[in-house]
């Protein structure tokens, strides 16, 4: 079985990623709720304003999460609703409030990028 980790209350997620439009790098942000059960972690995003979903299905092995990831982007943003999706491997940090690794994907010029992810426990609750 694997071990439990108190996921409990609400993440902050950040991944980093470059393109034509942001060469300089940008950063999606999104707040998430992650559930647990057995060694299966799944991170969904709350509702948020600019109407953006991020979704994570990931295996937990150890302190080590492996799995993809995909972000419906914001109608309303520059990207236009546009559908991305990718593989993600992400390390539990001792102090556990914290989430750290990176992320293989495509940008909208349909070239392969990587980059930093990184989940912190906010102050929120549910």
């Amino acid at each position: 079985m694997a071990k439990e980790f108190d996921f409990s209350g609400i993440w902050h997620s950040d991944y980093h990623y470059r393109n034509s439009m942001s060469p300089d790098g940008a950063i999606s942000k999104h707040d998430v709720k992650i559930y647990q059960t057995g060694n299966q972690v799944v991170m969904q995003s709350v509702p948020n304003k600019e109407g953006s979903y991020l979704l994570l299905r990931l295996t937990l092995d150890g302190n080590l999460l492996t799995g993809t990831w995909n972000e419906e982007t914001s109608p309303s943003g520059d990207y236009e609703g546009q559908i991305y999706y990718g593989a993600v491997q992400l390390l539990i940090q001792p102090d556990g409030k914290s989430i750290k690794g990176k992320h293989a994907s495509y940008n909208h010029e349909m070239e392969i990028i990587s980059g930093d992810w990184e989940l912190t426990r906010t102050d929120k609750t549910e």
